[in-house]
């Protein structure tokens, strides 16, 4: 049974809500494989230009887990720094590959004033048993109390396929500031029904995806972690489903698709992808580390050719 104390921070944590796009952005480097930290405030104009006034830092797209301890904590700081008085939520992905690291990494963001922190699964020692998993959440989240806590299940890279309404039926006694998810999966279905189970005041889950975004908000997941130079779409896509314009809805998500599936036609990752398009508009924030593969110029040449044919320099970099 929760103490009272626990009570009033579920309370409060329940108060807690992202509105809008956020993006996870990625990592700068300079061509020596260093972090690029002077770019960052020119980075987060560019969210802000784009309509995207949040950001999930070192996630995925942000290469997290290729970077150093120290190297986290100064990107967290970079971001939260620049951030001020531009963006307004910024969420720290603390997950690594061990508890003791991520519990620091979470430390630190409460330090450094994020206002919020995220966790994936270590993946190489996994969680065995539903019961490990939580109790790994528990961990990392008691390391930051005061701080709403999200789970970030993509379950394609960790390999892990636990129930999330398991988790969620298990979670949410034992982890006071838990408030909810960020989903990068296939199973999409799930999610509807731990929407149906908690709703979007006691769990709010952030879908990771730029090409389902209209399938979310029919289901009430109103905030998708999404590449920053689609900020423009899918603003205009939230826009047109809140004003029941299908058909306008529509037209914007097949426009992501057909983004997505340039990036797809070259083989791009995560943040390769996101890194060459972001060449493509003019904002180059260096080559994904080692070992992902570089992205060429001659590839970033091929891809903004392929942007410019569908129009994207119209509708994608302009509102």
């Amino acid at each position: 049974m929760m103490s009272y104390r626990q009570m009033t921070r579920c309370m409060q944590m329940e108060d807690f809500v992202v509105e809008g796009l956020m993006c996870p952005p990625c990592t700068p480097f300079h061509k020596n494989g260093d972090i690029n930290y002077d770019i960052i405030e020119k980075y987060v104009q560019h969210h802000v230009d784009y309509g995207v006034l949040n950001v999930f830092v070192t996630g995925t797209t942000g290469e997290g887990n290729s970077l150093t301890q120290s190297e986290r904590k100064k990107v967290a700081e970079a971001w939260i720094n620049a951030g001020k008085g531009k963006l307004k939520m910024i969420i720290i992905h603390v997950g690594s590959g061990n508890l003791r690291d991520s519990q620091d990494l979470a430390k630190h963001a409460a330090e450094v004033g994020a206002n919020g922190i995220s966790c994936v699964s270590p993946t190489y020692h996994k969680p065995e048993t539903i019961e490990d998993y939580v109790s790994y959440m528990e961990q990392v989240a008691a390391a930051a109390p005061k701080l709403p806590f999200y789970l970030y299940d993509i379950d394609f890279v960790t390999g892990l396929h636990f129930s999330m309404d398991e988790f969620f039926q298990l979670a949410f006694p034992r982890i006071p500031s838990l408030r909810g998810l960020k989903h990068t999966s296939p199973s999409f279905p799930s999610m509807n029904t731990l929407l149906m189970n908690y709703g979007p005041k006691k769990c709010q889950v952030f879908l990771g995806s730029d090409e389902m975004y209209l399938e979310a908000l029919s289901i009430g997941m109103d905030v998708t972690i999404c590449n920053s130079y689609l900020g423009h779409v899918l603003n205009r896509l939230k826009e047109a489903f809140d004003h029941h314009d299908l058909t306008k809805a529509r037209i914007e998500q097949n426009r992501a698709l057909q983004v997505c599936n340039i990036r797809r036609k070259y083989g791009l990752s995560f943040p390769g992808g996101t890194k060459a398009v972001l060449r493509a508009i003019g904002l180059d924030v260096g080559e994904p580390r080692s070992p992902l593969s570089p992205v060429s110029d001659d590839l970033v040449a091929r891809l903004r050719k392929d942007l410019e044919a569908i129009g994207f320099f119209e509708w994608g970099v302009k509102k």
